[in-house]
């Protein structure tokens, strides 16, 4: 048996942010044809591969869901401003969280929408850093926040009250019966 090391996110330093925005970058400005097909995927499911290769599984669904569609087996994407962008030339903050997260955060301002602050979490997964989250706060409007949110709570609420309810029951019944 060889020694074992345990790998942290420390042992890997700070995200790699312009490397992941490239990434993030090259998958919202896709090659489109002029009716606004998509060419390099033919479906959701086989982008939203490459967007997980990035980002934890409910930012990429949101992004997916948020700025593609799929018609007639093809994969067009929508006709809708795309998210902001990390502008790697201005300045930013890179706030270390944890040993396994981090946040950026740039201020700017874009002639359409105003002023605006973009928000970026970052965390070791898996062996790498990928996009947690991914905000922008227009100034006076508050926020884009994806639903990264999941319904376990409710479930297990849901859960713990039927699961009361049937104990109560079986007492209930057990001293009718008796």
């Amino acid at each position: 048996m060889g020694l074992q090391h345990p790998v942290s996110a420390e042992d890997h330093g700070k995200p790699p942010v312009e490397d992941l925005e490239k990434q993030f970058n090259d998958l919202m400005n896709l090659e489109t044809t002029e009716n606004g097909e998509v060419v390099q995927y033919d479906s959701k499911a086989r982008l939203e591969q490459e967007f997980k290769g990035i980002m934890v599984w409910p930012l990429a669904d949101h992004f997916v869901d948020t700025y593609f569609k799929e018609e007639n087996d093809k994969l067009y994407m929508r006709e809708i401003d795309g998210p902001y962008k990390l502008n790697t030339n201005q300045d930013y903050t890179l706030e270390k969280i944890s040993d396994t997260k981090y946040k950026l955060t740039q201020e700017g301002a874009n002639q359409l929408r105003g002023e605006y602050t973009l928000t970026i979490n970052y965390s070791f997964e898996a062996g790498k850093w990928v996009f947690a989250d991914r905000m922008d706060n227009i100034a006076n409007q508050g926020g884009e926040m994806p639903e990264t949110a999941t319904s376990l709570p409710t479930v297990m609420v849901s859960g713990g009250v039927i699961s009361a309810l049937g104990i109560f029951l079986l007492l209930a019944r057990r001293r009718y019966v008796v």
